[in-house]
């Protein structure tokens, strides 16, 4: 894992995804680069008669404020150990990360802080759909990562299998892995096939199957990572399948609304 991008932006969440940025890559001996998209269609206006102009000036006083949060994110990074550089891209948010993400090993997002209406989640989906690159996701305050404890989401599916083979590093890194699994999956795909993979890559994971009883699947997964406590979550970003839900809705969605920790997504 050397090549991790960071979505960069004068939002407050900027700074948990830089320390996460900084955290695996002081961790995997890599280089952070800082995605800053540059939405232009945000300075076009429309009038009444269908027209649209471009608003120089608003674009140009975003600009002088990208260059000073560029500065300071410089002066402050020139005090670590870490090498970085910009990359900026012109486009939607969505479209700046996925292209920007084409080359990466990782790109690291925030989660939608509580209260919010859910513009990070709808990032995360576009981005995690249309790149191969996988997304680690992460609360908007956001403490160090810490790569102890790591829990897998699998059913079986080439979402979870995609993920699982993407957080191999994160894995490895890892002193206690869980495999949890909600209920049963098809037989050729069992959970005890994960467990050997991993074992193969020098990963031993425990396996912990668990009922789903009168709970829906991403509330007992929920309880699930409440009671073992994990520092972060590895997960298929799922679209319709074995858990019936459209893609972004059910388990996923419910999962990067509730969880609170780091999540790992690939589809």
């Amino acid at each position: 894992m050397k090549s991790i991008m960071v979505h960069a932006g004068g939002d407050n969440a900027f700074e948990s995804r830089l320390q996460a940025g900084l955290d695996l890559a002081r961790r995997f001996h890599g280089h952070m680069s800082l995605i800053l998209p540059r939405p232009t269609q945000d300075y076009v206006a429309f009038d009444m008669f269908g027209g649209a102009h471009f608003v120089a000036e608003a674009f140009e006083a975003a600009e002088k404020e990208r260059e000073k949060m560029c500065t300071r994110i410089d002066a402050r990074l020139k005090a670590d150990d870490v090498p970085w550089d910009w990359q900026i891209f012109d486009g939607t948010t969505s479209d700046a990360l996925i292209n920007a993400g084409r080359l990466g090993d990782i790109l690291i997002m925030s989660l939608d802080a509580a209260g919010t209406t859910g513009t990070a989640r709808a990032w995360i989906s576009d981005v995690v759909t249309a790149s191969r690159t996988p997304v680690l996701a992460v609360p908007a305050n956001a403490a160090p990562l810490s790569f102890d404890r790591a829990m897998v989401a699998y059913d079986g599916g080439f979402e979870a299998a995609n993920a699982l083979r993407a957080a191999l590093p994160l894995l490895q890194a890892a002193s206690f892995v869980r495999i949890s699994e909600i209920e049963m999956v098809p037989e050729q795909f069992p959970v005890t096939d994960a467990a050997t993979y991993l074992s193969r890559h020098g990963i031993n994971a425990e396996i912990a199957v668990a009922a789903k009883g009168d709970q829906s699947v991403e509330e007992r997964l929920l309880a699930e990572t409440k009671v073992w406590r994990p520092d972060f979550l590895v997960m298929g970003a799922y679209s319709h399948g074995r858990w019936r839900e459209t893609l972004f809705g059910g388990v996923t969605r419910f999962m990067l609304s509730e969880l609170g920790i780091p999540i790992l997504l690939a589809h």
